[in-house]
């Protein structure tokens, strides 16, 4: 059984799920110590849905590194048997059923972005600005991954009545072993705020423009996907690898995932290494 299923009653109470509120924050602007760095990138542009959840101190593996940040290597995370421990005692219910919840942040992959002032001309060019980077991530790491494509479209304006205007790029690829990949993402441009301070904890003494995610309908999804019929392993990797390759105040969050019995918990990517939705239990 994958690592990965055997931490489920870990990871799958790393989401809890309040009530959809119009009036939602835009995010906050300082980081709170005592949640995860995860929990405070997500927080920064307003998907106040996703909560941390309490991991007492002595069920921590050391290899998970700082408490405060809960980052590791996807390698480590698809490969290590360090991890093979059983939290189901610590952590009982899964609350797996929670992850149903529709309209929840937590049921959808987003970009967790902020445009710096000093990489675009205005407020207006921040959308071209950002599809531009993640189309280079993307292919960067298609070409480390050698896998074989190109973008179908890229910056492709649509004006949709119920999804609003939005920017849209769509890249495919296949592996030497016939394995399709591919990734989407859309970036609507009424969802950037005007220029505001940057977060400290995500860069520091600069200006920039938010990608707000805390819409219910709309936000900037992407979708990634590396087939298999068992595994989810090459899909995390894609994600990973595309996250090294973005500008430092531009990150992935992806939700819940499952595939047979193999399991991922909700997580932000973040430059090569993932954090999850975990803190020390005070």
């Amino acid at each position: 059984m994958p690592f990965r299923t055997r931490m489920m009653p870990l990871f799958a109470s790393v989401l809890a799920f309040g009530l959809l509120s119009g009036c939602a924050s835009r995010g906050i602007t300082e980081a709170e110590p005592d949640h995860s760095r995860a929990w405070n990138l997500t927080h920064s542009v307003g998907m106040t849905d996703l909560k941390d959840s309490e991991v007492p101190s002595d069920q921590i593996p050391s290899s998970l590194g700082a408490a405060a940040d809960m980052a590791i290597d996807v390698a480590y995370f698809m490969d290590s048997a360090t991890l093979a421990m059983s939290f189901g005692d610590a952590f009982g219910l899964g609350l797996v059923g929670l992850l149903t919840t529709n309209q929840s942040h937590g049921e959808r992959s987003t970009i967790v972005a902020w445009i710096p002032e000093d990489e675009v001309e205005s407020r207006e060019t921040a959308h071209i600005w950002l599809g531009d980077a993640l189309k280079e991530a993307t292919m960067r790491a298609m070409d480390e991954l050698s896998i074989e494509g190109e973008p179908e479209f890229h910056n492709k304006f649509t004006d949709s009545f119920m999804r609003g205007t939005y920017t849209e790029t769509k890249i495919s690829g296949v592996k030497a072993d016939g394995t399709k990949c591919g990734v989407s993402y859309k970036v609507h441009p009424e969802n950037i705020s005007e220029l505001t301070t940057i977060p400290a904890f995500i860069a520091e003494n600069a200006k920039g423009y938010q990608l707000y995610a805390g819409d219910d309908i709309v936000y900037p999804p992407f979708a990634a996907y590396c087939r298999s019929d068992t595994s989810l392993d090459q899909y995390i990797e894609f994600v990973s690898e595309i996250s090294k390759y973005l500008p430092e105040t531009v990150f992935l969050y992806t939700r819940y995932a499952e595939l047979e019995d193999d399991q991922l918990p909700p997580m932000v990517h973040d430059h090569g290494k993932v954090l999850l939705f975990l803190t020390e239990e005070k």
